[in-house]
């Protein structure tokens, strides 16, 4: 389980991270404002780090991360490390609290779609 979300997180992080000046989420909060010790569910894992992707899919501005250069993906790497590094933070806590956790089997968290729909953007 620990391998699957660290596969997500490292594709997630460098396919879909940002600036911290993005736009705000809906929910009116960007990755750099989520506070990791007030996450206190399992859905709210799949919702924090759906903040953090959404984030650097719109920083790709359309693009998959296997259309990018070398140069652009080393830029893209470089200006994105505060996601990966809140999506790791997310990681750890929600590891933590909730041992085990299979985003495959939370069946009453609309978050789940909403991840599986922003990974694939980014491929």
């Amino acid at each position: 389980m620990k391998k699957l979300f660290l596969n997500l997180f490292v594709l997630g992080v460098f396919a879909f991270s940002s600036c911290g000046d993005s736009e705000k989420e809906e929910k009116g909060s960007s990755a750099s404002e989520i506070k990791v010790s007030e996450i206190n569910s399992a859905c709210g894992c799949v919702e924090a780090w759906n903040l953090v992707l959404k984030e650097g899919v719109e920083k790709l501005e359309g693009k998959k991360k296997s259309e990018l250069s070398p140069e652009e993906n080393d830029a893209f790497k470089e200006k994105t490390k505060h996601l990966k590094d809140k999506f790791e933070e997310i990681y750890k806590h929600c590891d933590k609290k909730f041992p085990g956790l299979k985003i495959e089997e939370l069946k009453d968290c609309a978050a789940v779609e909403e991840y599986k729909n922003l990974l694939n953007q980014s491929r």
